[in-house]
C-alpha cells in the first residue's frame, strides 16, 4: 500500500468516526498527523482500521470521547514500535547465531 493511500484511508476513517460521533470534533487530521488540542501525533505508520480489531473499541467508537480515542491511538503506535524493536532484536540475534 502506498503512503498516500494509507494517508487517505486514515483521514477517511477519522472523518467517518467524526461524522458518527460529535464528541470527536476536536480531533483533526490530514491523514499523516492527528491533532488533538495542541498535541500532534504522527500516524503515517499505522493503519487506523487496525484499531477497530478490538471489539470493545469497535462497538464504542460512536460514543467515545476524543481523549480516549487519542490515548488508544498513542498506545497503538507505542505497541507497534515495541513490536518493531522486538523484531529487530530477534533478527540481530539470529544473524549473530548464523555467523558463528
Amino acid at each position: 500500500m502506498s503512503g498516500n493511500n494509507n494517508k487517505d484511508i486514515n483521514a477517511a476513517y477519522i472523518a467517518f468516526w467524526k461524522s458518527k460521533n460529535p464528541k470527536l470534533n476536536d480531533i483533526e487530521t490530514n491523514g499523516k498527523v492527528l491533532t488533538y488540542h495542541n498535541e500532534k501525533i504522527n500516524i503515517t505508520d499505522i493503519y487506523m482500521q487496525d484499531i477497530l480489531r478490538n471489539p470493545n473499541i469497535f462497538y464504542s467508537i460512536d460514543t467515545m470521547e476524543s481523549k480516549t480515542l487519542v490515548d488508544i491511538i498513542k498506545v497503538h503506535i507505542f505497541a507497534i514500535l515495541l513490536k518493531e524493536k522486538e523484531l529487530e532484536e530477534k533478527v540481530r540475534r539470529y544473524q549473530e547465531y548464523e555467523y558463528k
